[in-house]
């Protein structure tokens, strides 16, 4: 539960598994001047924040597919235009999600992009590379890294701004949840800055803030979208909450205890960057409903999810509080992300993104 819940997304789990390194192993791929071209600067505060075509092509051709069907021709019709509108703005919405948390994590004294943030990304990509850890890796295989990253509508300099902003975001979490185990005592642990109340969690685990749902949970690696949308069918047809999520069980590769127990959903409560489609369906759907197919790209994987909501009862907050605990905690962290998010009101756009043909966006 906690696994899923925190606010730490895949790629920041790295920090934890990466020994020390060899500084630079695998040299920097320089971008070309059209990826480097500036689309928007976001201004919040005294900071400015550029989308490069690089960053801004990453998240059109992640969401494009569920305009276009795959044909990219479409954004060259009148048809376009309502599309046009909604993928930028959720684009947008993307861009403020990753520079929101970087501007915030210079207000608790850390630089994403300082000497030691410099020596993280290095070694997230050593990892990456070689494995390590629970990072499979590509057995030092560079070129087949970058290949990877590719397939991903990523190229180096987006998937380092992409670790900039995981390793933006364990700061934040650590200086606000701290990084106390009780099961695992380590030196140098310290208590987060933010504390709560057992009265407070209570009140956001009933309130509106908050949803309840078994997080199911499907290999895309091993079974194709349209027969996760079947699965997805048969789980919506049972009116038992019970006979729906044992057959959920039996045919996905989830947590079981995610999906018989469930987990909790904030508003603000998961990385945004990578989870707010699931966050949007969590609160989109009633009781005992199921959710669409939620694709999510992460940690150099895809995986697709399926929301079915559950009740929020005492006996549920009895059993584990801890866990809700740390989904307040999280709420928490990310209301305090969200108000820099708010507050990148001024957007510059360029003549690169007015003239910029959508149709012709691609790898």
């Amino acid at each position: 539960m906690k696994k899923i819940l925190c606010m730490i997304i895949a790629l920041a789990t790295l920090i934890s598994l990466i020994a020390c390194s060899d500084k630079n192993k695998y040299p920097p791929v320089e971008s070309t001047d059209e990826e480097k071209k500036v689309m928007m600067t976001l201004k919040v505060g005294d900071s400015s924040y550029e989308v490069k075509y690089e960053l801004y092509r990453a998240l059109f051709l992640n969401f494009s597919e569920e305009y276009d069907g795959g044909d990219k021709s479409f954004w060259a019709t009148a048809a376009s235009e309502t599309a046009k509108a909604e993928i930028n703005e959720r684009i947008l919405s993307y861009a403020k999600d990753i520079f929101a948390t970087i501007e915030h994590a210079k207000a608790i004294g850390f630089d994403a992009y300082s000497k030691e943030a410099d020596e993280l990304v290095n070694e997230y990509i050593t990892t990456s590379v070689d494995g390590g850890g629970s990072a499979v890796g590509f057995e030092g295989n560079y070129d087949a890294y970058l290949a990877s990253l590719k397939e991903m509508n990523l190229n180096y300099s987006v998937q380092t701004l992409l670790y900039r902003y995981s390793i933006a975001y364990e700061k934040i979490i650590t200086y606000y949840a701290g990084n106390i185990d009780p099961d695992n005592p380590t030196p140098g642990a310290t208590e987060g800055n933010l504390s709560y109340t057992r009265d407070q969690v209570k009140e956001f685990y009933l309130g509106e803030s908050c949803v309840r749902a078994s997080v199911i949970e499907i290999n895309a690696e091993y079974i194709p979208y349209d027969r996760a949308c079947e699965i997805r069918d048969e789980i919506a047809k049972y009116t038992s909450a019970t006979a729906a999520l044992n057959y959920a069980i039996g045919h996905t590769s989830g947590n079981p205890d995610d999906i018989l127990n469930g987990v909790l959903i904030g508003t603000e409560s998961l990385d945004k960057a990578y989870y707010s489609d699931v966050i949007d369906a969590a609160f989109a759907l009633g009781m005992n409903e199921t959710s669409k197919v939620i694709k999510i790209s992460a940690d150099n994987e895809v995986k697709y999810w399926i929301l079915y909501t559950l009740e929020k009862d005492e006996a549920y907050f009895e059993e584990f509080y801890e866990g809700i605990a740390d989904v307040y905690v999280s709420q928490k962290i990310g209301e305090k992300l969200a108000e820099v998010k708010s507050g990148i009101t001024k957007i510059e756009y360029t003549d690169a993104f007015s003239s910029l043909d959508l149709s012709g966006v691609s790898m």
